[in-house]
């Protein structure tokens, strides 16, 4: 199974509160693994603390892109987005919505982003807060995908359109299903959250993530840091409403261009605890 490289091929008005950037912050030093509730400002993400710990990264199971299965711990907590960022947030910031899927709703993940997007919407966002947001490592992505799971998908071992919104069986189309009321992106927060509390890891819009590519995890680091690439390539994670049960497995990587827009490719934040 080729995973990554071949979906390269496939193919609101929303008024700024006046105090959309008021200080809304409360003490990290309060704040516990596992907690809601860290807001930087009235529109800022909320942020939920993940805990140090160790996993086992990627899969036997699928492409070579997947291998060799290494442990990756985290000896400090971070705090990662509850949800991707939705096109209201982006909206506020930036004063545009690219999204394909606008009709979708403010609520609805932002996408037809780019990697080159995210980062300058990541240096104008810790301008307004003082605070260091980054985009999630691959590491820190699959250890708060999976929650404490070992499963092919953070719920169990087998797909299932009560926990996500995919796709058809057979990529690339959008699927109406049981909880999955949605052909395109969802509302964020729409399905279940997993055990750390996190929502659409799996599914809705594919995340970027800092790492830049490459083909398989050999010398991968094992602290949960980022790992750069040569720069033509960054990754993706968590597959989309368009895609087939096994591009929403736990492990599944792919890669873009830092330019690719696309309405199956959002992103989510970390911000750095003291």
């Amino acid at each position: 199974m080729k995973i990554a490289g071949n979906i390269l091929l496939l193919a609101l008005a929303i008024s700024p509160c006046t105090n959309a950037w008021a200080d809304a912050s409360k003490a990290d030093s309060t704040r516990t693994p596992g907690q809601r509730g860290i807001h930087d400002c009235a529109e800022c993400p909320e942020m939920v603390v993940i805990p140090p710990g160790s996993f086992e990264m990627g899969s036997n199971d699928g492409d070579d892109n997947e291998k060799p299965v290494h442990r990756v711990t985290f000896t400090k907590p971070f705090a990662m987005g509850k949800t991707e960022i939705t096109q209201k947030q982006w909206k506020v910031l930036m004063g545009n919505n690219p999204s394909r899927f606008f009709n979708c709703g403010p609520e609805c993940p932002v996408e037809q982003v780019s990697w080159n997007d995210v980062q300058a919407f990541i240096q104008k966002f810790n301008a307004k807060t003082g605070k260091q947001y980054r985009l999630p490592s691959e590491a820190e992505w699959e250890y708060a995908a999976r929650a404490g799971s070992t499963a092919a998908y953070p719920w169990g071992s087998k797909a299932s359109h009560e926990y996500a919104n995919y796709g058809d069986d057979e990529c690339c189309f959008g699927l109406v299903q049981g909880r999955d009321k949605w052909l395109n992106t969802a509302p964020v927060g729409s399905f279940p959250a997993n055990n750390f509390g996190l929502y659409d890891m799996i599914g809705n819009v594919w995340e970027w993530v800092e790492d830049g590519y490459h083909d398989s995890y050999a010398g991968a680091p094992n602290d949960g840091n980022s790992w750069p690439g040569n720069g033509s390539n960054h990754v993706v994670r968590g597959g989309s409403w368009n895609f087939d049960p096994q591009f929403i497995r736990v492990a599944t990587r792919s890669r873009f261009d830092p330019s690719t827009r696309m309405g199956s490719i959002g992103f989510r934040l970390v911000r750095v605890l003291p």
